[in-house]
């Protein structure tokens, strides 16, 4: 059965996707969005949909459609462009210096100002802006709540198939050497990305299973939770480990103390917690003589590398993605703020932490006046998952890859999509005179007037039926 659908699932998918496309030129773009994020950690689908004509540019496709959709809608609709948010401005920006980054990197390697499509740098940098863009298509696709549980809905399912994907793959190559073949479903990503994943998104579903009422709902949840924190566990990713347990001991100390003392003692007695190949790895990061091994020694050293470029270049850096392209060992910084500051120096790092310090006000807000326990539970975890984010980043990079940061983006149009909702006007209760009954309308709205000359044209006729 299963081998069946894995058959089925490349066709199906990209004739729905083809169906998609066609609304999204419509102006209805909210089935395109789904099936983006449906795809977006699906990395492994995506790649078998390249036999198909156009299938290896299949979500540039269907994110061009979507963006052709949503401006034609607000021209010939009129309908409203762009949500008003304190992001707008600021992800803008980041688009734009991307891109004046890469002259900046061109001129720095080539000693000249162009761009070629088929360098590499330009095809990050394309992919690493799909996300902002995902950011806007989500928030301004998706504007009410019964879309905004769609979309969460979405992503739950397609985290349930990497949880299979990735389960079969722990199973598969179980040592801590062949670690490095698991990819999860993100096909050219490694354990620590896929562990990374993982984390994030983790603890924002385990925030919302806080706030939810008991059900069949809940507990179906919460099997999806432990799922994720089963891959999570053998990944053996010394990084999402601490990022795991910092996010773990926030979430507990606002919402539920008493899991402190458990999370405490497995610290204490991680030696007995752990499975024994998860307390290998963490010993690995010394050896028995106190030293760092090769990895982390590694590491350090082009950390230095990356330190003295941005001494040289403290302003802009040496352009976008240009720092694997010196040949130096390791190739990349395993450090996005060291990769930042070398390669868009000063200004690029200003902007990554004013947008990670918006994130969070954003997720604090909606978790201190979200209008229902499951917003304020999305807007908690998403507050801690931007802080799980940032300890992932000090060791690699978990920030530019489109399959590993797709959902954090998501979640993040969903906060403000959600803190949007609740600002919105709410319904006044007045008392009519005359019957004495309580009815609602809207400040500022004439949908208490269009329902109260409707009611007159009614009434009469019900009358004379007496």
């Amino acid at each position: 059965m299963i081998a069946l659908l894995k058959s089925l699932a490349p066709t199906s998918l990209f004739i729905f996707g083809v169906i998609c496309a066609i609304l999204a030129f419509a102006g209805q773009i909210r089935w395109a969005l789904l099936l983006v994020i449906f795809l977006s950690p699906l990395r492994n689908i995506v790649e078998r949909m390249t036999d198909f004509p156009l299938g290896n540019q299949f979500l540039d496709l269907l994110f061009a459609t979507m963006l052709f959709g949503w401006l034609a809608s607000s021209i010939f609709l009129r309908g409203k462009f762009m949500e008003k948010t304190s992001l707008n401005l600021l992800l803008v920006i980041l688009i734009f210096y991307v891109f004046i980054s890469l002259f900046v990197g061109t001129h720095y390697l080539y000693g000249e100002y162009s761009l070629d499509i088929h360098d590499s740098r330009v095809q990050d940098a394309k992919n690493f802006c799909l996300l902002p863009m995902l950011f806007f298509l989500t928030l301004n696709g998706i504007k009410d709540k019964k879309w905004v549980h769609r979309a969460f809905m979405v992503m739950c399912a397609a985290m349930l198939i990497m949880g299979y994907y990735t389960t079969s793959q722990v199973s598969w190559f179980s040592s801590l050497i062949s670690r490095a073949k698991i990819t999860g479903t993100f096909q050219f990503l490694g354990p620590n990305e896929v562990a990374a994943f993982y984390d994030v998104n983790t603890i924002i579903m385990l925030s919302i299973y806080f706030f939810m009422k008991k059900g069949i709902k809940k507990m179906v949840f919460l099997g999806l939770i432990l799922l994720n924190f089963y891959c999570l566990l053998f990944m053996y990713s010394r990084a999402a480990y601490a990022a795991t347990f910092v996010g773990l001991f926030l979430l507990f100390a606002v919402k539920n103390k008493k899991l402190l003392i458990p999370l405490f003692l497995v610290l204490i007695f991680w030696q007995v917690a752990l499975p024994e190949k998860a307390r290998e790895r963490i010993m690995e990061t010394r050896n028995r003589y106190g030293e760092y091994d090769e990895s982390a020694a590694r590491r350090l050293s082009i950390w230095d590398h990356a330190i003295q470029i941005f001494q040289e270049n403290p302003l802009a850096g040496i352009g976008y993605g240009s720092f694997r392209t010196l040949g130096l060992n390791l190739g990349d910084t395993h450090n996005i703020y060291m990769k930042i500051a070398a390669e868009q120096g000063i200004i690029g790092l200003s902007i990554m932490g004013i947008l990670l310090i918006s994130f969070f006000r954003e997720g604090y807000t909606l978790y201190k006046k979200g209008e229902d326990d499951e917003s304020k539970g999305l807007g908690l975890g998403f507050a801690i998952a931007v802080i799980v984010l940032i300890i992932n980043n000090i060791f690699g990079d978990r920030w530019t890859y489109y399959e590993l940061a797709a959902y954090f983006w998501v979640y993040a149009a969903l906060v403000v999509r959600l803190n949007a909702i609740s600002n919105e006007p709410k319904p006044e209760p007045i008392v009519n005179p005359k019957t004495k009954s309580i009815e609602t309308k809207l400040a500022g709205s004439s949908q208490f007037l269009r329902r109260k000359a409707s009611a007159k044209t009614v009434m009469p006729k019900f009358k004379r039926s007496l």
